[in-house]
């Protein structure tokens, strides 16, 4: 039964044009707080973007001017909040899905009193296959700290060191999000990757090097800490950072 309820859901969606991509996050668990429910009420309107399944945004028009930054699985906001303070004439497009991180980072932003900043709550890979034309429209992609999914039961608390399980299809830097970000990123823009799991710092440095479109870049002089990047190194493991621009059309 469950199985014809896959199935039946699965051609619903293709039908509709709507992705059947398997997800690259994990459905955490957590209830927002009485404070986070109220700046999700009243912060939304003034920071979010509504995206209907079958609706395509023009990135041009949520901000007036300046090039914009694709902050991907953005957490709690740290990344993406300090970021938008250090520049504020640069506009970031902030993409989670977990409730407690949205409410988190609407927060921070109006506490920083942003204005450079609108964050949609979507699957990152949804949203780019579906709701961003394939045209250049970022100048930068950030993914700090990404679920590893790794064979200790894909959890950003406890990766393993070596060999990715049956889940690796499920990490967002892959094959298909390359070609995802290479049609939306401007030829010279960057891609910033930030991790605490060796294994995947190597399964990235192998991706993006069997995708003749990108380069390794110098990494970035500097970022925000994140609670995850605070919790690796409590753990003892070592932060990875990674940059790659993405190559001027021949």
């Amino acid at each position: 039964m469950r199985r014809f309820l896959v199935v039946t859901a699965t051609a619903a969606a293709i039908r509709l044009g709507r992705p059947t991509a398997p997800r690259t996050f994990l459905r955490r668990q957590g209830q927002c707080t009485r404070r986070q429910k109220a700046a999700l009420r009243e912060l939304w309107p003034r920071y979010g973007v509504d995206v209907a399944w079958n609706e395509t945004i023009a990135v041009t028009d949520l901000f007036a001017s300046g090039p914009c930054v694709l902050d991907v699985g953005f957490g709690h906001g740290e990344s993406l909040a300090g970021m938008a303070a250090r520049r504020p004439h640069t506009n970031y497009l902030g993409v989670e899905v977990h409730r407690p991180g949205v409410a988190a980072a609407l927060l921070r932003l109006a506490e920083a009193d942003a204005k450079n900043v609108k964050i949609c709550r979507i699957d990152a890979v949804a949203l780019l296959e579906t709701h961003v034309a394939p045209e250049p429209c970022f100048d930068e992609v950030c993914v700090f700290f990404p679920d590893p999914w790794t064979k200790s039961g894909s959890n950003k608390d406890s990766p393993t060191k070596s060999g990715s399980g049956k889940d690796e299809h499920r990490r967002i830097i892959r094959p298909h999000t390359l070609d995802l970000l290479s049609a939306r990123l401007r030829p010279g823009g960057c891609l910033h990757v930030a991790t605490d799991v060796d294994e995947y710092a190597e399964h990235v440095r192998h991706v993006v090097a069997s995708d003749a479109r990108w380069s390794a870049a110098p990494p970035l002089a500097w970022r925000p800490e994140t609670m995850y990047e605070r919790r690796g190194l409590d753990r003892g493991r070592t932060i990875t950072d990674l940059s790659f621009v993405l190559r001027e059309p021949k």
